[in-house]
């Protein structure tokens, strides 16, 4: 489903090949910043923000959700890196639009100060403290989805504009945030986790390289480390390259973005995310060239979540869970006249 050329991906040692290095006297160009900022001012100060509906039923093994807003949504963007030979990440900017359309459409209120671009260790640190600290924020907020876009390698590094950390170190500050307790909280990760790939035998069955055998880092979940009503969202399994298209995006983005549109209003999000699982794994493929085995991406996502987990309350749901409870209903009528009949 994609071409043959000009695929990158978002794992290191960072192949240079197709773009140019910059030499140490040579300034990195940095992303204009703008237009994305723009898109967020005219979604956020324009219009009102989204007030979730609380007259909407909900499932019995559904999330409560009390607050009025949807859920707290934060992007870490990062295409430009203060290391000269880590390559541009091109064609993030489209995950970025695809994201902002995608949870806007689903009712999310995404401010300005909750896109950051190619941002520092400290810089995300510190807006992790500062979601933290917002805690009638948090109260308000149903849910909570953090996203990550940048690159990354094996053993769960991810690459910040000027260093690297762990995705656990992101997770674990919400373990135990008392203002999200019993809430969902799902944390996205499109990068590469290693530099080898998925391929296909004959058969279409998945081929795994020996080396790459795990499918998550086992070290990240430890006792303590992953806390209850979590869901972690891998682009990759560990070991892996996760592909990108400097100008179509992520295959990962892309497609979470596509389900989470067409069915984010019907289905849960485990349901989503398996959807999504399908397509990349299914419906994607990379030949560099045509004497190789294909390359294929496999997501993969790790759940601590106890209930159903929905983006939002809405009026189709609402409807079906009615139709669902009048059968009840019915059913139980009849199973009523029943017995007095045989009495």
């Amino acid at each position: 489903m994609t071409s043959r050329f000009n695929l990158e991906t978002d794992t290191k040692p960072f192949n240079t090949t197709s773009i140019k290095v910059h030499s140490p006297k040579e300034p990195t160009p940095r992303s204009p910043k703008k237009p994305i900022v723009k898109e967020v001012n005219k979604t956020t100060k324009d219009f009102p923000s989204f007030i979730e509906p609380q007259n909407f039923n909900l499932g019995v093994f559904e999330y409560e959700r009390n607050g009025s807003n949807p859920g707290k949504v934060i992007i870490f963007n990062h295409e430009f890196y203060d290391d000269h030979n880590i390559k541009v990440r091109r064609g993030s900017r489209r995950d970025v639009n695809e994201i902002l359309t995608c949870f806007q459409r689903l009712g999310f209120n995404i401010h300005e100060g909750d896109l950051l671009l190619d941002s520092t260790v400290a810089e995300i640190q510190q807006k992790i403290k500062n979601v933290l600290e917002d805690k009638a924020s948090l109260r308000e907020a149903n849910c909570l989805i953090i996203i990550f876009l940048t690159h990354g390698h094996n053993n769960d590094e991810l690459h910040a504009r000027d260093g690297t950390f762990k995705c656990s170190e992101v997770w674990t500050k919400f373990n135990k945030c008392a203002e999200l307790k019993h809430k969902p909280k799902m944390f996205i990760f499109q990068a590469c986790k290693g530099d080898y790939y998925t391929t296909v035998d004959g058969a279409d069955s998945f081929v795994f390289k020996e080396d790459s055998a795990k499918l998550v880092n086992i070290e990240s979940f430890i006792v303590n480390e992953l806390d209850a009503d979590m869901l972690l969202l891998y682009s990759t399994i560990e070991g892996n390259v996760s592909f990108r298209h400097p100008s179509a995006g992520t295959w990962f983005i892309q497609e979470l973005c596509k389900n989470f549109s067409a069915y984010g209003r019907r289905d849960d999000v485990i349901s989503l995310v398996t959807r999504t699982i399908k397509c990349v794994s299914g419906y994607y493929n990379f030949d560099e060239d045509v004497s190789e085995d294909l390359q294929k991406q496999m997501p993969i996502f790790v759940s601590t979540l106890s209930r159903k987990f929905y983006l939002n309350r809405n009026k189709d749901r609402h409807l079906l869970l009615e139709i669902m409870r009048k059968q009840e209903e019915i059913y139980n009528m009849v199973k009523d006249i029943n017995r007095k009949i045989k009495n």
